[in-house]
């Protein structure tokens, strides 16, 4: 039985990925419901983010990439994002798949890699709502100090 190669050789490897990411980073700049998260950030922290964008998927999609961000809960815990921006980051990748020339096949693929963290990106409360609303709270401690715990511990 063959086995097929993984998703990220049939992108193209490391180089097809990168330019991929940055196009995805750039319509989702210019979207009108999720642009705004970029507004205050800086050329560095720009770059720092697209490379541990490509490092994620390539890890996910099966290339020999050692990913070294944060973890999906701590990347996003207090950005407040909601179904209207998961949908917005959809369009954006619809739009990639258009200009990269993607088959239907590849797109399902790539959207089942991000389907699996939803719970871990969408429902966060805005830490900065948590700390308007608990003038007690040490900014230094988190949301959890006031007992705003995200994601919900099951049980």
């Amino acid at each position: 039985m063959e086995q097929q190669a993984s998703l990220y050789t049939r992108l193209g490897g490391y180089d097809a990925i990168y330019q991929f990411a940055a196009a995805a980073l750039r319509k989702a700049m210019e979207h009108p419901v999720i642009g705004h998260i970029w507004d205050h950030m800086s050329e560095s922290t720009f770059f720092k983010e697209h490379i541990n964008f490509v490092d994620f998927l390539s890890a996910q999609w099966g290339g020999n990439v050692m990913y070294r961000g944060r973890d999906m809960v701590t990347a996003h815990r207090g950005m407040g994002l909601n179904e209207e921006h998961w949908k917005a980051m959809f369009d954006c990748l619809e739009q990639c798949y258009e200009e990269f020339a993607l088959p239907e096949d590849l797109r399902v693929e790539i959207n089942a890699t991000f389907e699996k963290f939803k719970p871990m990106v969408v429902g966060s409360p805005s830490y900065r709502d948590v700390v308007r609303a608990h003038p007690e709270l040490d900014i230094t401690k988190g949301m959890g100090s006031v007992g705003v715990i995200w994601p919900k511990r099951s049980g």
